[in-house]
């Protein structure tokens, strides 16, 4: 904050030494009467000798007009050319030296330029000077109403003096507000972005009164605009109303003091004044302007005194700096309104406004900047939060999901327990009741007791089997249950043909769904070793790679196929084998299918969609064929 208070000290120690029109300056000297020829519009002509320092809108409020000044300027002494400094000339000027036109400024009559804008410098050749006699200069001017015309006090000199005088005013008038300008036009956009982010009425506010600032700054700079006179008048009078009006908004706003009183207070200020302003140009009745600024200074001790009662209740040195800066800009327009408007002097005091607004002005850059920090420190508060909330968070979940799948793990552990009791209850456990009931029996077959024991034995192999990891490999599970019970097809005299097609690796095959697999096939081939009285059996396997790939598994046998008699056929077709076949084909979303083979004997199909693996390492070989 140092640094800020450095600067606001030295620009108003600049403000209070800057140079002013004098005619202290060596060799030069200032001319302040001057002939004159006034042809105000609606009125008679009127010649005489005229006060420079009174300026044409004061004479003729409202009225335009014409108007030619002569003065005598002292002969020529050496040869050295001379200079003649305006502090105000205009709207559009003629000059000339003993009848010689030595510079111009926009047509004469034109209303789109005017010369107002700053001071100007003309030079007179050595060549047009008179030695022996007084030198006659005649300025022929053009005066728009309301447009500060007309001709003020004049210094005349050698061309040094003069140039180191015009350059101090262009530095003091010109660069400041160019300075100005560009200021409010990058804090004006950057304000402007800052509010489409955040819609913060703190960066709105300021945004638009930076850019109705502009406007004040190319009036005041650019002597050629493109709109016609009195209509741009009273829009750089409006706008400039309407930015030092939203600027006490904004320094409310940025001490946090602004009331639903004081806000409305601001806006009827802007429509009042804005009124004013049309009515003055509108009507020519530059009256009306001068009451509206009035309005401004009242405005500006309102807002100063709110921003002090700020200060002193919070005890900020923000708002004291923001104070000092509103005290400067409120002495700075006071001092423009009375000595320039009221008074009507023409050319004898700089304009402060300019300088003042401008101090203000880095003020509230200040405190945009300062809030514009605030604001990302706390999104960086905020994010580092919501950082280690989100941390905390996935901590919990990743605990909530350790717990999960412990829990899932059990129930897993709990359900494959279940499983197996259920299939040894069912599979294993049912045969050896039968084999119990066979040997409690007198005279048992032992062939039907071998074979009582051999399904057993089958079936605990396939309970084992099914706890094996199948690999995502449909044919190892095939060649395994071929592997099973090879032996005793072939002691039953069955040949098998195994065409068992290279298949992709699929999705895991779970316990449940190899169990069905082999207890299905199982199924099958007990049937054919105890109905079908074949002699071969193929089993083919194919992969369709469709839209919803499938496998396709197929047994066929070469035996008698179904019974003649139909009662018989219809009992074999819904026998408890065949109905359990269709129960565990359900169970693994399969369907099932008996048909009647073309060249005698019976084809089970079964038929499921399986979700192809990622390609990892290609297609398994065929198991082989028998």
């Amino acid at each position: 904050m140092r640094w800020v208070l450095t600067l606001l000290w030295a620009v108003a120690a600049l403000c209070c030494f800057a140079p002013a029109y004098a005619a202290s300056e060596s060799g030069i000297v200032m001319i302040d009467k001057a002939h004159a020829l006034l042809e105000p519009e609606g009125e008679p002509p009127r010649e005489g000798e005229v006060d420079l320092a009174r300026r044409w809108d004061r004479e003729f409020p409202g009225r335009g007009g014409r108007a030619t000044y002569r003065i005598a300027l002292p002969p020529r002494v050496g040869m050295e050319p001379m200079a003649l400094l305006f502090s105000r000339v205009g709207n559009q000027v003629h000059v000339l030296l003993n009848d010689s036109t030595v510079q111009r400024w926009g047509e004469l009559g034109d209303p789109l330029f005017d010369a107002t804008k700053t001071v100007r410098m003309v030079t007179l050749p050595a060549a047009l000077l008179h030695a022996d006699r007084p030198n006659e200069l005649l300025v022929e001017v053009t005066v728009q109403a309301q447009r500060l015309g007309g001709l003020s006090v004049v210094r005349y000199g050698a061309v040094s003096p003069i140039e180191d005088l015009y350059t101090r005013q262009i530095l003091w008038r010109d660069l400041a507000m160019l300075v100005f300008a560009a200021g409010l036009v990058g804090m004006g956009a950057l304000t402007a972005v800052l509010w489409w982010r955040q819609r913060d009425p703190f960066y709105g506010w300021f945004s638009i009164a930076a850019l109705l600032g502009v406007v004040r700054v190319i009036d005041r700079a650019w002597p050629d605009v493109p709109v016609p006179w009195p209509l741009w008048g009273a829009i750089a009078a409006i706008c400039y109303t309407a930015h030092v009006a939203l600027m006490c908004r904004f320094a409310l706003i940025a001490v946090g003091s602004i009331s639903r009183g004081m806000s409305r207070a601001i806006d009827g200020v802007i429509v009042a004044v804005s009124v004013l302003d049309a009515l003055a140009f509108a009507l020519g009745m530059p009256l009306l302007m001068t009451i509206g600024f009035t309005f401004i200074p009242v405005l500006g001790l309102a807002t100063l005194a709110m921003v002090m009662r700020e200060a002193f209740l919070s005890r900020s040195a923000k708002a004291w700096v923001l104070a000092v800066a509103i005290a400067g800009a409120l002495a700075a327009g006071t001092h423009d309104v009375v000595m320039i408007r009221v008074a009507g002097a023409s050319g004898l005091y700089n304009t402060y406004i300019q300088h003042g607004m401008f101090v203000f002005v880095l003020v509230m850059m200040w405190f945009v900047a300062e809030r514009y920090n605030r604001s990302v420190a706390s999104f960086q508060a905020l994010n580092a939060d919501l950082s280690r909330r989100v941390e905390e968070r996935e901590r919990q979940l990743h605990q909530a999901f350790d717990s999960l799948r412990e829990q899932q793990h059990r129930q897993s552990v709990s359900i494959e327990r279940q499983r197996i009791m259920r299939e040894i209850h069912d599979g294993v456990g049912s045969q050896l009741v039968g084999l119990l009931n066979m040997v409690t029996r007198k005279g048992a077959d032992p062939a039907a007791l071998k074979e009582q024991v051999q399904m057993a034995l089958d079936e605990m192999r396939m309970a084992v089997d099914s706890l094996q990891p199948a690999h995502d490999d449909l044919a190892t599970l095939l060649a395994t249950l071929r592997y099973r019970l090879q032996p005793r097809l072939q002691a039953a005299g069955i040949e098998v043909v195994w065409d068992v097609a290279e298949l992709p690796e699929l999705r895991q095959l779970s316990p449940p769904v190899v169990l069905h697999v082999q207890r299905i096939l199982l199924e099958a081939f007990t049937n054919v070793m105890k109905h079908a009285r074949a002699s071969q059996v193929e089993v083919q396997v194919r992969w369709r790679d469709e839209a919803a790939p499938r496998v396709m598994l197929r047994i066929t046998d070469n035996g008698i196929g179904f019974p003649a008699d139909a009662r018989a056929r219809e009992a074999q077709a819904h026998g408890r084998g065949l109905d359990n076949m269709r129960a565990r084909a359900t169970a693994i979303g399969a369907s099932f299918d008996v048909q009647q083979s073309p060249g005698g004997g019976v084809s089970i199909a079964l038929e499921w969609q399986v979700e192809r693996a990622p390609p990892s390492s290609g297609f398994h070989d065929n198991p082989g064929h028998g």
